[in-house]
């Protein structure tokens, strides 16, 4: 494969395994597997893309098309302050919202392991960046290792390839993405060991 068909593709599995896409198959899948109707699995999740998914696109478009971002990626490490400050608030008020209103456990133990891996995430931001792609592809496979194991084994043979396209893209270093795995899986095991 030549170097031009290698960005391609890695621009390719950036795209379609993107932390604001990855997340939604995952979150239908794992509470459908833990009781919940596909038309209540479906109801959450929509409410989860429009309080998060959606405010997070729209900054990542605004924030490019102004020139306050780098990039889609926002590979600059000083500019993803923001991102977390807004991704964080989104998932905290998410997260309010799934338990007033009676959300299965597998959604909340998700909100509750995203809020923390976010705020783990900021901090590390001070000293280099982690890869968010690698941390929501991680954090999913590991959701689905405990909800549908033999989807888990599916996503995890992805992860090193989506750790792969961000390296050939330049916008992370093998440790950046190793951080991202780490801190994701962590909390999603221990959360997950808590709750269910």
């Amino acid at each position: 494969m030549n170097a031009a068909n290698a960005d391609k593709l890695a621009e390719v599995v950036s795209y379609v395994f993107h932390p604001l896409l990855v997340v939604i198959p995952t979150l239908v899948i794992a509470m459908v597997r833990l009781g919940s109707t596909l038309g209540q699995a479906i109801f959450w999740t929509v409410l989860s893309i429009a309080i998060v998914n959606v405010p997070m696109a729209l900054l990542l478009f605004w924030g490019v098309r102004s020139g306050k971002y780098s990039d889609a990626s926002v590979s600059v490490r000083e500019q993803r302050t923001s991102i977390y400050a807004v991704g964080g608030a989104c998932l905290v008020i998410l997260l309010a919202v799934l338990i007033i209103g009676k959300a299965p456990v597998v959604i909340i133990a998700c909100l509750i392991s995203a809020v923390i891996a976010t705020a783990l995430g900021y901090w590390i931001n001070r000293y280099t960046k982690l890869s968010l792609h690698s941390a929501a592809m991680a954090g999913c496979t590991a959701v689905l290792l405990w909800t549908a194991p033999m989807i888990g084994v599916i996503m995890a043979v992805f992860a090193p390839l989506v750790g792969w396209a961000r390296i050939r893209l330049k916008h992370h270093t093998p440790v950046q993405i190793l951080i991202g795995w780490m801190v994701s899986m962590i909390c999603v095991f221990v959360v997950f060991q808590l709750m269910l």
